[in-house]
């Protein structure tokens, strides 16, 4: 693929980088050695500033307004795979962020939440020092405020304004309805939630609640990058930091960025959720008018283009309990504009299931909590939990292409975890996604993702999380394009 060499819509997007100064597949150990340095140094220095000695605390008020208002968190990842990839030679990731909560309220009625976070790793999945307003770069910044807004509460209602966080649904594994936030699946097991900057207000009558969120400024997921081991296409021609790589364009074409939503008054994307309480019985009923955060790419004559998709979705979810097991349900409708994507209604039905009987305890442990969900594309079965999606409009624009990598990754799968609670300081768990196709042809395969996990709490101020994750399936499959990447982590966490 060739491409388009011209940055002048927005030179911190997507400029390709400089191989002498970063070694993508981690030859140059300096610079990883460099880059952890720094992020420890930040921590020293915050910890000198933010923990100050108990007996200077009573003497300064700022001291005292620093430990009744901020809290702290650092966290440490290591990711060991077992095997390099074409794409990628390295072997080990490191990853450390610093993470700061600010909470204040004053005059009884208002809160200030901020969230400013310091991040560094070793498979430069960072490289700027700041993101721009509403974080459109393809890659983590080294500085990041991952949230901050301002409410105000009044009797029955509230309003806020700010980078928020939104979930939307019930399920556990797979919410259709949870559009609002895009994602960050530069590495996809670990993938997280973005904020976004958006006004959020919330009325809450007897046993009810109805939330309206205006989201003035779109914010795109952020895919693997193009020479990444999680790109679903990690041979692609294109520069190193396009995200091409996960969107599989054709590789004699020109690639062109992104071709993002402006900054109008008919852009602006808009949410709507009713939620009612009645005889045990969650319900809410949900609309969304906005974009997909994952791009379709237009392909005219030899020029390829990235575009994101207008769509609405209309949805619904449940939840209620009946003795020791928990069910719920969610569905939503996605229907796209001009016919650039298929339009679909996943629907899903589900629940949990708590064993805390006398031979648990016998066993030496607290609880044991079971999980199952199904996922299925062109039927309804039931099972604990259940996600089918219908078809309900093919695409019909030839010019668009569908990426569907991690848009739709679920469309006939079960989803299940399994819990053992030794004490509120033990835990271990297995998760299961395995993706079934009864009739395998050259583009379906069954596949799977294996996570066993441990964690154990040190105290109140640390805890440890470890495990592997084990990818099986063909190379065409979901998981199984990722069997290369079996890997063994360990997360620390620190509270202060």
């Amino acid at each position: 693929m060739r491409e388009d060499q011209n940055h002048h819509e927005n030179p911190g997007l997507a400029r390709p980088l400089d191989k002498k100064a970063v070694d993508l597949n981690g030859e140059n150990s300096v610079y990883k050695w460099v880059i952890m340095s720094a992020f420890f140094a930040a921590l020293i220095f915050s910890l000198l500033v933010f923990l100050p000695p108990a007996s200077a605390e009573d003497e300064n008020p700022a001291h005292q307004w620093f430990k009744d208002h901020v809290k702290g968190t650092l966290l440490y990842k290591n990711f060991a795979h077992f095997q390099t990839t074409e794409a990628e030679q390295r072997t080990v990731r490191q990853e450390g962020i610093l993470r700061l909560e600010v909470d204040q309220t004053f005059q009884e009625n208002w809160r200030f939440f901020l969230v400013p976070q310091w991040k560094a790793d070793t498979a430069n999945y960072t490289a700027s020092p700041f993101q721009d307003f509403r974080d459109t770069y393809l890659r983590d910044s080294y500085f990041y405020l991952k949230e901050g807004y301002l409410k105000y509460r009044g009797d029955n209602f509230d309003v806020a304004v700010g980078k928020q966080f939104y979930t939307w649904g019930t399920a556990d594994g797979f919410n259709p309805t949870d559009n609002l936030n895009p994602r960050d699946y530069h590495d996809v097991p670990d993938r997280e939630k973005l904020g976004i900057f958006s006004f959020a207000a919330t009325y809450y009558p007897p046993d009810a609640s109805l939330t309206l969120v205006v989201v003035p400024f779109f914010t795109p997921s952020r895919l693997p990058l193009a020479h990444s081991r999680w790109s679903p296409n990690p041979n692609s021609k294109s520069s190193d930091d396009s995200a091409f790589g996960a969107l599989g364009v054709p590789a004699d074409t020109t690639a062109r960025r992104r071709e993002m939503p402006g900054k109008r008054l008919d852009k602006v994307q808009v949410g709507l959720r009713a939620k009612q309480t009645f005889s045990g019985w969650d319900v809410a009923l949900s609309y969304f008018d906005g974009y997909n955060t994952q791009p379709v790419v237009r392909v005219a004559d030899t020029v390829a283009r990235p575009r994101f998709n207008r769509m609405h979705v209309i949805g619904a979810d449940f939840t209620t309990t009946s003795g020791k097991f928990e069910y719920h349900g969610e569905w939503a409708a996605r229907l796209y504009e001009s016919g650039r994507a298929t339009s679909v209604l996943p629907i899903v039905l589900g629940g949990m299931y708590t064993m805390d009987y006398d031979w648990v305890k016998d066993l030496g442990l607290d609880q044991i909590l079971w999980n199952l969900e199904y996922v299925r594309e062109d039927q309804i079965l039931w099972n604990l939990e259940y996600v089918r999606e219908i078809t309900l409009r093919k695409k019909f624009n030839d010019q668009y292409r569908e990426s569907g990598v991690f848009d739709r990754p679920f469309q006939n799968s079960i989803l299940t975890r399994l819990t053992f609670k030794v004490d509120e300081n033990n835990e271990l768990y297995t998760s299961i996604n395995w993706n079934i196709h009864y009739h395998r042809t050259d583009h379906h395969h069954d596949n799977w993702l294996v996570q066993p996990k441990f964690m154990h709490k040190f105290s109140d101020s640390l805890k440890v999380e470890a495990g592997w994750e084990l990818f099986w399936g063909a190379q065409n499959s979901f998981w199984g394009k990722w069997k290369r990447n079996d890997r063994t982590f360990a997360k620390f966490t620190y509270f202060f």
